[in-house]
């Protein structure tokens, strides 16, 4: 058989839909067991995804079928990233602390894992881009750029986001998906 540029471009393409409805189905997920930080995450990982095709831009980086997947690695980073802290947050308002509390404690909490495992990626990324040829260059290239700006964008534009909606009154609860146990006295 031959191969020619035409099943390059619908790989590509089928590619970018599946890199659409799985971002699309991680947005439904995260809003309906998460509420409202779910739906703030949803929001950051929107700004996140504009964020990132704009700097693939301005570094005219070609995006190939590797790059893809990149990008799409380091969107399932931000979401474990924003589920490691919601868990910490939710398990913080069980605990009965405030929601400013908990939000500011399950940041605080979540921060070491978050690092360590985006450095530790930052760090094989730039092994292969260093080491690797070819397509493994341009997998590095988007997995590199995707941990740094998942990372600044995650921990620090959706706390920003978290604390404004506290500040204007989502402060219940059932809104971060939580109950609130009441300690036990003796």
């Amino acid at each position: 058989e031959s191969v020619g540029a035409s099943l390059g471009e619908r790989s590509l393409d089928t590619s970018l839909l599946a890199g659409a409805i799985g971002v699309g189905l991680v947005i439904l997920f995260m809003i309906g067991f998460y509420r409202l930080p779910g739906f703030i995450a949803s929001i950051a990982l929107l700004f996140y995804t504009v964020l990132f095709m704009v700097v693939i831009s301005i570094a005219k980086l070609n995006l190939s079928l590797p790059g893809i997947a990149g990008i799409i690695l380091t969107i399932g980073m931000a979401v474990d990233a924003n589920v490691i802290i919601f868990e910490r947050i939710k398990e913080e308002i069980g605990n009965g602390k405030t929601i400013r509390a908990s939000i500011d404690s399950g940041y605080k909490h979540a921060m070491s894992a978050i690092i360590d495992s985006n450095v530790t990626t930052i760090i094989a990324a730039v092994v292969l881009w260093k080491l690797g040829t070819g397509t493994t260059v341009g997998f590095a290239k988007t997995l590199f750029i995707g941990v740094v700006l998942s990372m600044i964008v995650m921990l620090f534009v959706s706390r920003m986001m978290m604390k404004g909606l506290v500040a204007l009154g989502a402060t219940k609860p059932g809104l971060y998906g939580a109950k609130v146990f009441k300690k036990e006295e003796n």
